[in-house]
Parts: C-alpha cells; structure tokens; sequence
C-alpha cells in the first residue's frame, strides 16, 4: 500500500516538528524539551490507540494517522539521541506518562521506548515532508510496531 500524503499534512507536521525542536528549558522541569517531548510521545500514542479501538486497525491512508506517525516518529528520534541521559530519558518517561494518560507507565516505558526507537521512521519524515509515498515496508513496520505496543497496554 503506498500512501499520498497532503500539502496540509506537510504544514501541520512542519509546526510540530518546530515545537518539538524548541530546547531552551532545563531538563527536569514539566516544560523541558524532554518532558515535552514524552508528552508528544505519549499523546500522539494515545491518539493512535484511541483510532485503533475505533477502527480497530492502524490505517496508513489517514491524514490523521499520518500527522500523529509523524509526530511519533519526531519524540522517537528525540529520545533515541537522548537514551544515555538518564534525566533526560526520566523526564521522557513522565511526560510520556501524562500524555498517555497512563497508557505509558513506569513498568512498560521502556519496553515502548525500546520498540519504537527501533522503527525506521525515515521514510515516513520524508513522505510527510515531500508530500511523497510510503513503501509496503516502511507501512508494515509502523503497523506491526504499534500493534505491539498497543498489546503493552492492557486495556
């Protein structure tokens, strides 16, 4: 399945990836860049989750799916560069915590952590980014990805 993504796709993840960039903030504080970015994280999971229950599959061909990979995708290559930091890797887990609304806990953090940091999110920055397509690949491994990590949470 390659998926076409839109110009108002491209503007919209253009902003998050601005706002996710702003690193003026010390890091154990609730407004650091890495509690900020766990929020990201976790929201964009949560919001992932909460179609997957309702549609009860990932779909790769929504814009909005799209926006909140790509959104994923950013707080994922902001906490892999970060993982030896271990403040920095804590406050990432408490912000995630909150913006999962406790989908992300303190016992599956890492397993999650670990999961997606492992995915080539790649290709999907550049499609969003150049209003391009998505290989088979590239839509399985996110799928299969997520899906792993929606088992995580429990519920």
């Amino acid at each position: 399945m390659k998926v076409k993504l839109s110009l108002a796709a491209i503007v919209v993840v253009g902003f998050i990836v601005l706002g996710a960039c702003n690193t003026t903030s010390s890091v154990g504080s609730s407004s650091s860049p890495a509690y900020n970015s766990g929020q990201l994280f976790g929201s964009s999971l949560l919001s992932l989750y909460s179609d997957y229950k309702q549609a009860g599959k990932i779909d790769m061909s929504n814009t909005g799916t799209m926006l909140q990979v790509a959104q994923l995708a950013t707080s994922c290559s902001v906490i892999k560069q970060n993982l030896s930091n271990k403040d920095f890797y804590m406050s990432f887990v408490e912000g995630a915590v909150l913006g999962s609304q406790q989908n992300v806990t303190q016992n599956n953090a890492s397993n999650i952590i670990n999961t997606l940091t492992g995915v080539d999110f790649g290709n999907i920055a550049d499609a969003v980014a150049n209003g391009g397509t998505l290989s088979p690949g590239t839509v399985s491994g996110v799928v299969n990805s997520l899906n792993s990590v929606f088992s995580m949470f429990g519920k």
